[in-house]
């Protein structure tokens, strides 16, 4: 039998031509159609089903047709009728969609949300929050790996909780039956498979530098450091000088930019800038530094977190900045305008890892010096940007 588009459906597939509904698919009849014409038009079969389907949809063989090419979905339970009782709509669907029992239809179903996404969301977040217990409770009940270190079962804990409060928040505002089981589940299997491997955590380290967990992004030399054991690898002490000096000129080059620009907005009605605004320019130079100095092959990131728990802290830390290197040692960079302990604890697991730790300070306090650890004085250059915007040039 022909199948060539030249050939009318009424030629190809008489029996699909059978169902054709020419009542409803007004001039266009199955001797003008082809059998891969993509048109959708009406069909009722033998038994009295009516539904609209694509001309082309009707004449492929599928498995649940059963060697007959035009079997109705309806007759061959493949679809059944399903009345939604919310919205009042008749569709054909899967024996599965059915017995979900939804209360509405697609579109009636996104309608509704539009009409409804401030007010629902409110009250899923106050249910959200309301859940915090009873989730607390569920995830009491999980055993975790006996190799997971705590933090990181802290970090999961954070994660799952979240994601269990939300899923009782759906079940009790949105009808979603089973969705806490489902999602307890879930977090289950997660923590089951959470520790990373020797093998995973170096293929990170060796592409971008970057090791997946939860969602977040953990610096891979960092992990592979506390998986493995592996002492630092030789740090040529000349190099990390040579690196630090380069950014120390860079940022004080940046500096002297920004007390000019600071002057500039002084004259136009704007006071100096605040400690928050220092911290995201100095990043933001630190950044420009690993894309406009060190080159393509260099990978900076922003918030990596190391697998390191400061003291007083329940949760890994996080770097300001670490640049990922391909012929170097990774470079880690905090950024704080006053002492910080907790940076200091970083830096010095980064240079346990035979990292380059580098501490770029500024603002008031004096500095403590950590072994290992590259000090980038800004106090001075960071004053003269301040000044800049007083207007009676008091630092």
């Amino acid at each position: 039998m022909a199948r060539s588009l030249g050939v009318s459906l009424a030629e190809a597939y008489p029996q699909v031509a059978a169902m054709w509904l020419q009542e409803r698919n007004g001039g266009l009849t199955p001797q003008k159609a082809t059998p891969k014409m993509q048109v959708d038009v009406w069909w009722r079969c033998a038994a009295g089903h009516e539904w609209e389907e694509r001309i082309a949809n009707r004449t492929p063989l599928p498995k649940w047709k059963n060697g007959d090419v035009a079997a109705c979905r309806e007759c061959v339970g493949y679809r059944v009728s399903y009345t939604y009782p919310d919205c009042g709509h008749t569709v054909k669907v899967t024996p599965e969609s059915a017995a979900k029992k939804r209360g509405r239809c697609w579109d009636c179903q996104n309608r509704w949300w539009r009409e409804n996404e401030p007010r629902l969301k409110k009250e899923l977040s106050a249910t959200a929050k309301a859940a915090a217990g009873r989730a607390g409770k569920l995830l009491d009940t999980v055993v975790l790996p006996a190799e997971m270190p705590a933090p990181l079962a802290t970090e999961w804990r954070w994660w799952a909780a979240k994601h269990l409060q939300g899923a009782i928040a759906a079940e009790e505002k949105m009808g979603k039956e089973g969705r806490t089981d489902e999602v307890l589940a879930s977090v289950t299997e997660m923590a089951a498979r959470l520790t990373p491997t020797k093998e995973k955590a170096g293929r990170a380290a060796a592409t971008d530098g970057v090791l997946r967990i939860l969602n977040q992004a953990h610096w891979a030399e960092g992990w592979l450091h506390v998986l493995t054991g592996r002492g630092p690898r030789p740090v040529a002490e000349q190099d990390f000088q040579d690196i630090a000096l380069v950014l120390a000129d860079y940022l004080q080059k940046w500096a002297d930019d920004a007390a000019a620009q600071v002057a500039q907005n002084r004259a136009n009605g704007y006071g100096p800038p605040g400690t928050p605004q220092i911290t995201k320019a100095l990043t933001a130079a630190v950044l420009d530094f690993n894309r406009l100095v060190l080159g393509p092959n260099c990978l900076a990131y922003r918030e990596l977190r190391l697998p390191v728990v400061p003291d007083g802290k329940g949760r890994y830390g996080r770097a300001d900045v670490v640049i990922c290197t391909p012929l170097m040692p990774d470079l880690v960079i905090e950024i704080d305008s006053r002492p910080n302990p907790a940076s200091a604890q970083k830096l010095a697991f980064a240079r346990d890892t035979g990292a380059f730790p580098l501490w770029v300070r500024f603002g008031e306090g004096g500095i403590d010096k950590t072994d290992g650890v590259m000090v980038l004085d800004l106090r001075e250059a960071v004053r003269g940007v301040r000044e800049a915007g007083d207007g009676d040039g008091a630092s």
